[in-house]
Parts: structure tokens; C-alpha cells; sequence
């Protein structure tokens, strides 16, 4: 009979590494059942709206992501209770929703009221983000293209970005969704996708309640495209003149040939001051700043609520 080796400590103390996780066996859940939640931020860049971070929901049944911003970490307890409630409205039954252990979650408040409505809280192990793969590989999928998407933008626009990419990909057809969209899991019908437009395009915006009428001058002015708003109906876009997000339903975006005039350059407003910095300090956009999208790390939180 073979004896079993005895364990080494030192070999324990200078070779030990984090444990892999096995593949977890397939859920079969209903939508809103179970929602997997993540919070990500601290944005190094303060958004237009003064948001630095955004929390996102993922029903495990539909992967469909919903998306909400937060000045503050803090408020993400509200948002859970709001996004559980408004499941309820539709005639779902959360039962379960899947976070880190960061405080926004583990707290007394959001606790006593999940207990109250019968909502388990499951819970990652400590230092241990991957367990919430769902939410976390989202973030990914969502983050990363909206770096890109900000090339030649003011980075305050990142919130717009990140809405964008959630709507698209609530859009596009998923291997885990047997070749069906999020959308099309939700709504039961295929999504309509003619109406997506390039983040950051030129739109015509029709002009619109001015004071004094303009007869002899243009009647659209050229915007930049942020996002939809009611689906396909209207359309969200930057005006860099008043450095505001508006929206119109009177738009127009422009099948330009190679033989037409170019467009004149669009002269786009700098980045608003950051943490520390003068008015004039600011950087015009053009400026590489590739890492102005990456969340701050905040000493003292939890390394695994990024």
C-alpha cells in the first residue's frame, strides 16, 4: 500500500498560488431571477453629467446589461433597490442577485431590505472578483471599446460611450443565447439595427427655439452623435458652443461620397479642468490621453470593487 508524502510547509509558504476556479455547471434561470451586479469606477475623468462611476445589471437569463451612473459609490444600494423594484413591475421575481463584497453591497441597509423582499444576496469570496465572471467580463466588453470610441472626444463623454456600447450590445447575437441577441430574449422580437450610427458621427440637428428668427442662415447645425434616446426615435448629441448634451428628434446623418466637399474641422471644447488643475491648464482633446478612461484606485477600498 502507497503511503501518502507529508506536506511541505516551506514549499507551501514560497510556492502557493491563487486557486483556479472550475467551470461552473450551466444555470437555468428565468429572466430577472437571478442579476449579476458590478460597480465599476473611480474614473479618473469627471463625466459631463459629474458622474465617476457607473453600476452595471446583468440578468443571467437574458445577459441582458442595463447601465446606471453614480457621483458617488455610496449610492449604489438606491440603484439595486430601484433596478429589483422596477423587475417587480414587469411581473418578475428576482430572487438572487450576485455582487463582490464591497461595501456598497454588504451593507446593513441593502441587506435588511433584500431580506425583506426575499432577494438572497450571493456573494463572491474575499479578494475574488472573478467568481462574478458574468458582470466582470461585461465591464470588459463594454470598457474597452468605449476607450477607443473617445478618440478625438472629450473625454467627459465617456458616460455616453459606455451607454452606447451597453445598447449595442444588448443588439448582437450571443454564442450563450444559442445565436439570439439580449434584445430579442427581452422583448421576444428581433431588434431592428438599421438606424446605428457611429458614436462621435456628424449629425444635423434641426435648429430649433431660437428668440430672434434666422431667414438667410442655415436651418441645421452640424452636432456630434452621442447615443439614442426612445429607441430610434430621437437622438442624443454634444454641442460643443454650450458644452451640453441635448436631444432632438428633427436629425439627419449624411451619406457623404469621397466627392463631396470635406467637412470643415469641428472645433470641439477641451476637456474640463481635473482634480487640482486651473482653467488653464486644461488639454485641448486632441492630446493623447489614453489612460483617462481607466478607474483610480482608491487605497482605501477593496482591490476587487474595480
Amino acid at each position: 500500500m502507497q503511503t501518502q508524502k507529508p506536506d511541505c510547509v516551506t514549499c507551501t509558504k514560497s510556492k502557493q498560488t491563487v486557486e483556479p476556479f472550475s467551470k461552473t455547471a450551466k444555470r437555468k434561470t428565468e429572466p430577472g431571477e437571478l442579476t449579476h451586479i458590478d460597480v465599476w469606477g473611480k474614473c479618473s475623468v469627471t463625466s459631463i453629467n459629474g458622474n465617476k462611476y457607473y453600476i452595471l445589471f446583468v440578468d443571467d437569463s437574458e445577459k441582458f446589461s442595463t447601465t446606471e451612473f453614480l457621483k458617488q459609490k455610496g449610492e449604489a444600494g438606491q440603484k439595486v433597490k430601484e433596478y429589483l423594484t422596477n423587475l417587480k413591475t414587469q411581473d418578475k421575481k428576482p430572487k438572487a442577485i450576485c455582487v463582490d463584497r464591497g461595501k456598497e453591497f454588504i451593507n446593513d441597509d441593502l441587506k435588511t431590505w433584500c431580506r425583506e423582499q426575499g432577494i438572497e444576496i450571493q456573494m463572491t469570496a474575499p479578494y475574488s472578483p472573478s467568481q462574478n465572471g458574468v458582470a466582470e467580463q461585461m465591464n470588459c466588453t463594454i470598457v474597452e471599446p468605449a476607450q477607443a470610441m473617445l478618440r478625438g472626444l472629450p473625454k467627459f463623454l465617456w458616460e455616453y460611450a459606455i451607454n452606447h456600447l451597453s445598447y449595442l450590445r444588448n443588439q448582437t447575437y450571443t454564442k450563450t443565447l444559442n445565436n439570439k441577441t439580449p434584445y430579442e430574449m427581452r422583448f421576444k422580437i428581433k431588434p431592428n439595427v438599421s438606424h446605428l450610427c457611429e458614436f462621435g458621427a456628424p449629425v444635423w440637428v434641426l435648429l430649433q427655439g431660437q428668440k430672434e428668427p434666422r431667414k438667410m442662415e442655415s436651418k441645421s447645425r452640424r452636432q456630434i452623435f452621442v447615443g439614442y434616446d426612445d429607441g430610434s426615435k430621437s437622438v442624443k448629441y454634444y454641442n460643443a458652443e454650450t458644452r451640453k448634451i441635448l436631444t432632438s428628434r428633427n436629425f439627419r446623418f449624411l451619406n457623404l461620397t469621397e466627392t463631396e466637399t470635406p467637412l470643415e474641422p469641428m472645433v470641439i471644447t477641451p476637456d474640463a479642468p481635473g482634480e487640482g488643475e486651473s482653467e488653464g491648464s486644461t488639454q485641448p482633446t486632441s492630446g493623447n490621453k489614453s489612460n483617462s478612461l481607466k478607474p483610480k484606485r482608491n487605497e482605501e477600498e477593496e482591490p476587487q470593487n474595480t
